[in-house]
């Protein structure tokens, strides 16, 4: 994540994104069928020709890959359909990625018509305790029927969420850290690389996503494995990402613009955690972890790293549970 948010800012999504496929398409497994993420970047200009030139060079099966669009922006969609229907035409599977995510929407998949529907796993996530979300499941299951398309739940954790998904009709599940008896993690034997979660700690001294927060868009917010909340000098709330959401069970619709010490979370407004955020503001530096106990019912122990950008005279905060 933070390595395409660099590469954006450079310039240089396309390269990266390429070279993505072509590690891939190297080193996956071939016992099994390989889903490719491609940015919508790559696939403009002439890109699905290089796509279409790595995917022949490596001598997979068409069969054997399929190319998943990202979500994105709605700009040049034409562009970017007719290049997935050149993909689709050389006999490679399509796949819509974060389907009710911004642009991943109705009108894409009827344009697209892939053979898979992944489904965001923000409407995954907790369905098991949100009646409004189990319903937007149940109801991509019923659409996924009705247009004979495979659809996949992302984000299940947990086996209540995958008995949820399988009792909606949905056999196809995408899993982070949750593996189900009776199945093989095939990557297991990566041991020793470092956890995603080591790499991207706000907490640790040097951090590269510290240098990175001001640049990355909400979508990639959203994606961070912990809560994010960015807060303007006096307290009030800018940015809350969706992990905070669900942690919090408040929506980001519901706090922006409000105190977050005052109004959202009024436990905070002591010295421990407001008293090092004024501070902190104040002398215009700050980056100070703690352990701390939020009033939630039941009450949530949690990490939280305070860090104060001088580039956007901003406060972020995050939750790691």
């Amino acid at each position: 994540m933070l390595a395409f948010a660099f590469a954006h800012s450079m310039d240089l999504l396309r390269e990266l994104d390429l070279e993505c496929v072509r590690r891939a398409l190297e080193t996956a497994p071939r016992d099994r069928q390989l889903f490719l993420n491609l940015h919508p970047t790559t696939l403009k200009g002439g890109g699905v020709e290089e796509v279409l030139a790595l995917a022949k060079a490596s001598g997979r099966a068409p069969q054997e890959l399929v190319f998943e669009l990202v979500e994105h922006g709605p700009d040049q969609e034409s562009e970017v359909i007719g290049a997935m229907a050149m993909l689709r035409r050389a006999g490679y599977g399509l796949a819509l990625d974060d389907f009710g995510e911004g642009a991943s929407n109705l009108r894409r998949l009827l344009q697209l018509r892939p053979d898979y529907l992944k489904l965001d796993r923000w409407f995954v996530n907790h369905a098991d305790r949100d009646p409004d979300r189990r319903a937007v499941v149940r109801a991509t299951a019923q659409l996924g029927r009705e247009l004979r398309i495979q659809v996949v739940a992302e984000g299940v954790r947990s086996a209540a969420l995958m008995e949820l998904v399988h009792s909606a009709g949905i056999n196809l599940v995408q899993c982070y850290r949750f593996i189900p008896n009776g199945l093989h993690d095939p990557l297991a034997e990566n041991e020793g690389e470092p956890e995603v979660d080591e790499v991207l700690n706000p907490a640790l001294p040097g951090s590269p996503m510290l240098n990175l927060m001001d640049s990355l868009e909400e979508r990639s917010l959203d994606a961070l494995p912990f809560g994010v909340i960015q807060l303007a000098p006096d307290g009030t709330i800018l940015q809350y990402n969706r992990y905070e959401e669900d942690l919090a069970r408040r929506k980001a619709s519901d706090v922006i613009g409000k105190n977050f010490f005052t109004e959202v979370a009024p436990c905070t407004d002591v010295r421990e955690f407001a008293g090092r955020f004024h501070e902190g503001v104040g002398a215009r530096e700050l980056h100070a972890s703690f352990d701390y106990v939020f009033a939630f019912s039941p009450p949530k122990k949690v990490k939280v790293t305070l860090y104060y950008s001088s580039t956007t005279d901003t406060c972020w905060v995050f939750i790691q549970a």
